[in-house]
């Protein structure tokens, strides 16, 4: 059963695929969830280098995948069918006015003191990189005194500026991870998808 997978010659879109036929039992918006994390999966694979035939041997067989999803789905609850259009409506704009208020005041707030660390952190990140104009600038003033010094620490500064840029990159594709989990976890609050039960 997992001889396709084992053999690399599987791609993203033939896993995608085959995982999708195997989950038609699924609804159609709870089977897009569940391939969500797959198609992030190979986004992010492929953003480090990674060929599509490696991240689908990382995951493994889809038919051992599909089995272990069913097994622990569970249905989305749906409103009663009873409740009119007018009620769902009033109670859409209800969820999204507490929505609205529980963000501006626990969310925004920290979101816009983290953003602010990562704007200070890039600026000092730049800054390093830039030091290694240090050495040009002592040339200029200095002439040759104490070059070999300035160097080396602005190569050392130099050094330590594209550590913190490579964590920075890191850092804001997991922010954007997290924003888009959470701008959908928002929108399945509003739109009353609901969370699945346990």
């Amino acid at each position: 059963m997992n001889s396709l997978w084992r053999g690399s010659k599987m791609k993203k879109a033939m896993f995608l695929g085959k995982l999708d036929s195997l989950l038609q039992q699924v609804p159609e918006n709870d089977r897009r969830e569940m391939l969500y994390d797959f198609e992030e999966h190979f986004s992010n694979g492929m953003a480090e280098g990674k060929i599509e035939e490696e991240l689908v041997a990382e995951l493994g067989s889809p038919e051992m995948i599909a089995k272990d999803l069913l097994s622990e789905y569970r249905p989305t609850v749906k409103p009663a069918e009873y409740h009119s259009k007018g009620a769902g409506k009033l109670n859409s704009t209800i969820v999204l006015a507490g929505l609205f208020f529980f963000n501006l005041v626990f969310v925004l707030g920290p979101a816009l003191g983290i953003a602010g660390v990562f704007v200070g952190l890039w600026v000092a990140a730049f800054a390093l990189l830039i030091t290694p104009l240090a050495v040009i600038g002592s040339l200029v003033v200095n002439g040759l005194d104490g070059i070999l010094l300035v160097f080396f620490v602005s190569l050392i500064t130099c050094s330590l500026g594209i550590l913190l840029s490579v964590g920075m990159l890191n850092a804001g594709r997991a922010a954007k991870r997290a924003m888009t989990r959470y701008i959908r976890f928002n929108s399945n609050i509003v739109y009353g998808k609901g969370e699945r039960a346990a």
